[in-house]
């Protein structure tokens, strides 16, 4: 129940957000607003302001503006000519097909920037560090990185920009270890399959260590003999000794059929050989929980959030393309990546239960999401709607709001039927 209200609740606002943009642009604009209504369907509320109804219906997975002389639409005769949106000139009509998506990624942005202010943002730990490498004789897994030459670091790319900086010459770190703050020193050696200047370790928000913190009883490796509190301390005879060295050592590992893991057990040490019969490494990790260092929670000030923000914005930017990239070309499945209403309300439900500071991220991706989607130039999105108007404003030739009206409600079906395809994926999830 608590996933389904945060989903409604989610959606809601996304929505008011988005056709909002559009609301505000058309009212700017001079266009005549009949309605402006979150959901579709019957009415469940409805009040009317002025020239406009506002409304929410009964089904909660969309929105609309509706303005007069839109699509094939015929408007009041008391309504002025030039009040009707296909009067406008076509730029006037682009800006308001995109202000709804713009909305939306402005609202990502605002986001981001207000969970680090509010909720603040993981202070970096050395996950492990490589043997050989100048860190390894200066760090310990877990200690926490609080300035760099001075400067203090919030995330991953601010180590690697100081420490190319140095060009170098040695860096001077403060970390907090066991509690107490010290200044190491460190000098970068140049990789050069790399080509840049590398310490030897591994930053993260979260460093994990090489013990079981909790086991799921159908996960292969509870059914190999392991137990929680067990510490695993080497694989097929190499030693390991944090989260991160058991990933690079099964990483250089696997596929392969089987695997020894030694682990400590009240003092003692145990071997466990079992087979794994080719599975990748996030098979094998399906039901196994590490422990951590624990985490400590850093808010930057307000100039320092709002750069961290658009850093995180463009990162998200990032990792969406790199989505769409590997849908193209058939390296992600879509089917498996997309998700409809069911699994929407269950990835907000555990961001929910994981923190106020996941939660508001995974929101703001929803929110990013919404905004790109409706940038593709497709029937009933909003870049259609932009593209339909730029091609008047190019060919000085309007298309008829009867036909165009027309073309964006047979997409409008395929996007239907898409959503119902997602969902039934969804559905099938819940039963593997």
């Amino acid at each position: 129940m608590i996933s389904f209200l945060l989903f409604v609740g989610t959606i809601l606002v996304l929505v008011g957000v988005h056709e909002g943009g559009h609301f505000l642009a058309a009212k700017v604009s001079g266009v005549y607003v009949e309605e402006f209504a979150i959901g579709f369907g019957p009415k469940l509320f409805s009040l009317r302001k002025g020239e406009t109804r506002y409304s929410i219906r009964a089904i909660p997975f969309g929105g609309y503006v509706r303005m007069a002389g839109e699509d094939a639409r015929e408007a009041s005769p008391d309504i002025p000519t030039d009040r009707l949106l296909y009067s406008k000139p076509p730029l006037v009509r682009i800006v308001i097909s995109l202000a709804g998506p713009a909305m939306n990624l402005l609202t990502t942005f605002l986001v981001a920037v207000f969970a680090l202010w509010g909720f603040g943002i993981p202070v970096l730990q050395v996950a492990d560090t490589i043997p050989g490498k100048p860190a390894a004789a200066v760090l310990q897994p877990g200690d926490r990185i609080l300035e760099i030459d001075g400067h203090p670091v919030h995330d991953i790319d601010a180590v690697s920009r100081l420490i190319q900086a140095a060009s170098g010459a040695p860096v001077d770190f403060l970390i907090e270890r066991d509690g107490k703050q010290e200044h190491v020193e460190i000098t970068p050696a140049f990789d050069e399959k790399e080509g840049r200047y590398l310490v030897g370790a591994y930053f993260l928000p979260v460093a994990y260590t090489n013990e079981i913190k909790s086991l799921d009883p159908s996960s292969r490796f509870y059914l190999a003999g392991l137990r929680p509190g067990d510490k695993i301390v080497a694989i097929d005879g190499v030693e390991v000794r944090t989260g991160v060295g058991i990933v690079n050592r099964l990483s250089e590992l696997l596929p392969r059929d089987s695997i020894t893991l030694t682990v400590v057990r009240d003092g003692e040490r145990l071997k466990f050989k079992f087979n794994i019969d080719g599975m990748t490494l996030d098979q094998l990790f399906v039901g196994v929980k590490l422990g951590d260092f624990g985490t400590e929670m850093l808010r930057p000030g307000f100039a320092s959030g709002i750069v961290l923000g658009a850093g995180q914005f463009a990162d998200d930017l990032r990792m969406m393309g790199d989505l769409f990239r590997g849908m193209l070309t058939g390296r992600i499945s879509p089917t498996k990546s997309l998700a409809g209403p069911i699994g929407i309300a269950r990835l907000l439900g555990e961001g929910m239960h994981q923190g106020g500071s996941v939660f508001l991220w995974i929101f703001s991706y929803l929110s990013l999401s919404l905004g790109i989607l409706n940038l593709i130039p497709f029937p009933a999105l909003d870049g259609s709607r932009a593209a339909f108007a730029l091609y008047e404003l190019v060919t000085k030739r309007p298309i008829p709001p009867e036909r165009e009206g027309m073309i964006h409600f047979i997409g409008f079906l395929i996007l239907l039927g898409l959503m119902l395809l997602v969902t039934y994926q969804d559905i099938l999830r819940l039963f593997r």
